[in-house]
């Protein structure tokens, strides 16, 4: 089953069933603040395996190996989750992010590694040298 880790949370050394129950807290918290998750998805306690022993996470697993992760909705529920765990306060230097659709075009201009610009600022200036050019 592919899965998306959110993040760790609770208290560390605490019974799993206290662990299940802040999980189950946090996962509340997180709908709140992001909404249901994607259809066919669902939040939930996620027990990793460490050298050390098990640890919890919150992450968004689902069925279907084909599906992509819906990274701004994980990105949100990071945020979220951070906050959460923070007091309600988001840790110096992030933000939450927008609320978009994962499958919106985001438009990020191709790199052009021969001037170290975007081809639309290098286009803006072909166009100005023509201009200058032409005058």
């Amino acid at each position: 089953m592919p899965s998306e880790i959110i993040g760790e949370f609770g208290t560390p050394g605490a019974s799993s069933e206290w662990i299940e129950a802040e999980g189950k807290l946090a996962i509340k918290h997180i709908v709140k603040i992001c909404g249901a998750p994607p259809p066919e998805m669902k939040l939930e306690v996620i027990w990793q395996e460490h050298e050390l022993g098990l640890y919890p996470v919150i992450g968004l697993t689902w069925e279907d190996p084909f599906r992509g992760v819906p990274s701004n909705y994980v990105s949100r529920c990071e945020a979220a989750l951070a906050a959460y765990e923070n007091r309600g306060e988001l840790p110096p230097g992030w933000t939450m992010p927008p609320v978009r659709d994962d499958d919106e075009d985001i438009e990020e201009e191709p790199f052009d590694p021969n001037t170290r610009t975007s081809s639309t600022q290098t286009g803006r200036a072909r166009r100005g040298w023509l201009r200058s050019r032409t005058r």
